[in-house]
């Protein structure tokens, strides 16, 4: 019994250590050794839990892996479309790929989950995980150093994962942030002392903001808002935030102006736009990376609206409008959204739009609270990125989320004893 329950920890305790220590592509503690090999190697952890006849059971009704396995037909079916010249698609290989590793990696979470004892478990770990990404942030926020050898793993320092900005273990620090207000969200209602819980939230916005990820910081004002002005928040308070943050675009503006701080040139584009929209530079919004990413994402959408560009084509977007900067590049759309558009046209939207409504909980589960605030994070996060079906972190949360979202008080009362 005592070693059944230490396989359930420890596979947990993995679970966690997993979501807040690789990147896109490579677990930077064992030297840069490609991540694929240990998402692989786990799927022999997952043989003791598929004994249990409930397991089965829970995962034949499992309304998300039944939409994955449909997504994985449809991406099929446009795959076999683009054989076909007159229908314009085109399949970007590498794309599916990534598709396949994330679906195993999905579907060895899904079997995991479909155990309730585990998700109590799972959920347990979070805390320190949070802390360990906290840590992460800080420690690769003094590290910046690293930014300059991001095109080789093998030159940076031992742990350390640079490829922007301070990104934890990430390879981008919108994931970084994101990925710490995930678990925030998810595992904060555990701890039941109000001060060690407040230390915790302190803690993370802390290493949000040294992400310097806008995405992030919004979704950590969403989670705080969710948590303690929602109900209270009254026209005074709001003039205050207002305020607030008027004086403090302010001081960043001045001290950017100054070159007191000083940041790479897509960064500081980024918070001028933010801070001094209506500033003297009147090409500076024009010039924004992202809104010609936007603009040119859309194009794109455009060009092929019915049926889209084919699978993996929202990677490959014109960056820039001026050889000023960097003409020529391609990068993703940065929106989820607009990235299902591009590949499949205006049926991407549907499609997509059909996971919110399987993640949203019934109306007995205990954790209806956090799944929300997972969702609308979540929807935020999508408006700022392209990976937010191909992030490794993901593929670990969401079944997690639908898990949770499908237990209902009794199940969770019966967990508990």
């Amino acid at each position: 019994m005592k070693a059944g329950r230490a396989y359930f920890i420890f596979v947990s305790i993995l679970l966690v250590f997993l979501y807040y220590c690789h990147g896109d592509a490579y677990l930077i503690i064992w030297g840069g050794i490609r991540s694929e090999i240990f998402f692989s190697a786990m799927v022999l952890l997952i043989i003791p839990v598929l004994v249990n006849k409930g397991v089965f059971r829970n995962l034949l009704k499992n309304q998300l892996l039944l939409y994955f396995v449909c997504y994985f037909i449809f991406m099929a079916i446009w795959v076999a479309l683009s054989f076909f010249p007159l229908t314009d698609l085109t399949t970007h290989y590498g794309y599916i790929k990534k598709q396949g590793l994330n679906f195993l990696i999905l579907l060895f979470c899904m079997i995991w989950f479909s155990r309730d004892q585990n998700i109590e478990i799972t959920l347990r770990y979070l805390i320190p995980g949070v802390i360990l990404g906290v840590i992460l942030n800080f420690y690769d926020a003094t590290h910046i150093g690293d930014y300059y050898a991001m095109a080789d793993p093998y030159k940076r320092s031992t742990f350390s994962m640079i490829y922007a900005r301070a990104a934890g273990f990430y390879l981008d620090p919108n994931v970084s942030a994101v990925t710490l207000v995930f678990g925030l969200a998810l595992a904060e209602p555990r701890i039941k002392k109000k001060k060690q819980s407040l230390l915790l939230i302190l803690a993370v916005g802390l290493a949000v903001l040294v992400t310097l990820s806008l995405s992030g910081v919004l979704v950590y004002g969403v989670f705080i808002y969710r948590k303690y002005f929602i109900g209270k928040l009254r026209l005074g308070s709001v003039l205050v935030i207002v305020l607030s943050f008027l004086v403090l675009s302010f001081v960043v503006r001045e001290l950017m102006q100054r070159k007191v701080l000083e940041f790479g040139p897509g960064i500081t584009q980024r918070i001028m736009a933010v801070v001094d929209p209506f500033g003297s530079d009147d090409e500076l919004v024009s010039k924004n990376s992202r809104a010609i990413l936007l603009k040119n994402a859309f194009n794109k959408f455009a060009d092929h609206p019915l049926m889209g560009n084919g699978l993996g084509q929202h990677q490959f977007i014109e960056t820039e409008q001026s050889e000023e900067t960097r003409a020529g590049a391609e990068a993703g759309p940065h929106n989820q959204w607009l990235a299902f558009l591009i590949d499949y046209g205006i049926i991407g939207f549907f499609v997509y739009s059909i996971l919110f409504l399987l993640l949203l909980p019934n109306a007995r589960s205990p954790y209806k609270k956090e799944i929300y605030s997972f969702l609308i994070i979540y929807f935020i996060y999508t408006l700022f990125s392209h990976t937010a079906l191909i992030n490794h972190s993901l593929m670990i949360l969401l079944p997690l989320v639908y898990a949770m979202g499908r237990l209902t008080t009794n199940n969770y009362v019966d967990n508990e004893e």
